[in-house]
């Protein structure tokens, strides 16, 4: 009887080895595939749901005032911080394209064109008026070519805390998918610091990271409140067909958007309040007979859409019908308590053509 216990403890011995070596060579490693495979899906997808990149960033830089290259080159060190799995980065140039060729985020990122995910692309006749960009036409494009959730121009001195912007986009994501908000457009304004002088040329900005603009930038205030640097849409949310040929970095095109908007019944989102955009204010502009002509054409496009409003009237304080802010740490979006009727401008196109579902359909 003795002999048999023993038996039956031997051989639940070893089924209870048996059982430890399965476990430990066949079970935890699988744990361990499955977990490394949904940290990699989450880093390589991040705050996105699909296989879709999240955000097309795109931008001009100008290729003649020699004073604006190294304000450039710092936005290219910015851009460089945007994450890759989630951001597509362009931009739109001449076929002379020229940068300050000496400048650090040129050498390391553009012109490697061995291992640079940049796009250049090249500013055709019909995308120009007057030889600068036009940016219905570069938002056309854009969409053409890339396929985000979000599409996002912003003017080539405007840095960026990038995960502030992400952030805030994500919610306006969000916020528009939970409400079936399918017409929207986001504005925000932007502060200002002054990095360029006649003495100390401009000023370099070391890597371009969020941790550099939150300490760099402390303190700088918000500036001109009727000047919007940047717009995001996505793809089917707003008609850039039916905007004029406005120019960019020139007044009335900004302020036009946002009357339209209003006025058209798409959504308007003001991201100011969580977001950082700082102006690298200071170097003149090349006013030359293009930039005049230019001029002359975005004054032209406004006089002749809009009825008795001025052109610089349009703050986004009061004339955005949303605006994010924090909540316990995260991010929301409220309705804006200062919006204005006034915002609505009277227009002299017939603004109820372009609410047709199919312009907004593709």
């Amino acid at each position: 009887m003795l002999a048999k216990c023993w038996i039956y403890v031997f051989i639940l011995c070893q089924i209870i080895v048996i059982g430890m070596y399965v476990y430990s060579t066949l079970y935890v490693p699988l744990i361990e595939v499955a977990h490394k495979k949904r940290s990699s899906e989450h880093l390589q997808i991040g705050c996105n749901d699909s296989n879709t990149k999240f955000l097309t960033i795109f931008t001009t830089f100008s290729e003649r005032e020699l004073p604006r290259f190294r304000i450039q080159n710092n936005t290219l060190c910015n851009y460089e911080k945007f994450p890759k799995h989630l951001t597509e980065r362009a931009i739109f140039a001449s076929d002379g394209f020229q940068l300050r060729r000496d400048g650090k985020c040129w050498l390391e990122t553009v012109s490697n064109t061995n291992d640079s995910d940049w796009h250049i692309i090249k500013l055709e006749p019909h995308m120009t008026a007057a030889g600068r960009p036009v940016l219905r036409q570069m938002f056309i494009e854009t969409q053409k070519r890339f396929n985000t959730d979000l599409y996002m121009y912003s003017n080539g001195d405007i840095l960026f805390h990038v995960e502030k912007l992400i952030t805030s986009l994500e919610e306006v994501k969000r916020f528009t998918k939970a409400h079936n908000i399918r017409r929207f457009i986001v504005f925000g304004a932007r502060h200002a610091a002054k990095l360029y002088s006649k003495s100390n040329e401009s000023f370099e900005i070391i890597s371009g990271s969020d941790e550099e603009i939150t300490q760099r930038f402390r303190g700088t205030k918000l500036d001109q409140l009727d000047a919007q640097d940047y717009f995001i849409t996505s793809k089917t949310s707003f008609p850039w067909d039916a905007v004029p040929d406005y120019v960019v970095s020139l007044p009335a095109f900004d302020n036009w958007l946002l009357m339209f908007s209003n006025k058209a019944g798409i959504a308007t989102f003001d991201i100011t309040a969580t977001n950082l955009a700082v102006h690298q204010a200071g170097a003149p502009k090349f006013k030359d007979n293009n930039y005049q002509t230019s001029m002359s054409s975005n004054r032209k496009l406004w006089n002749a859409s809009i009825i008795s409003f001025r052109a610089g009237s349009t703050y986004l304080k009061s004339c955005c019908k949303w605006e994010t802010a924090f909540k316990e740490g995260k991010v929301i979006i409220v309705k804006n308590p200062t919006f204005k009727d006034k915002c609505i401008a009277k227009l002299k196109i017939p603004v109820e053509n372009f609410l047709d579902e199919k312009v907004f359909e593709g």
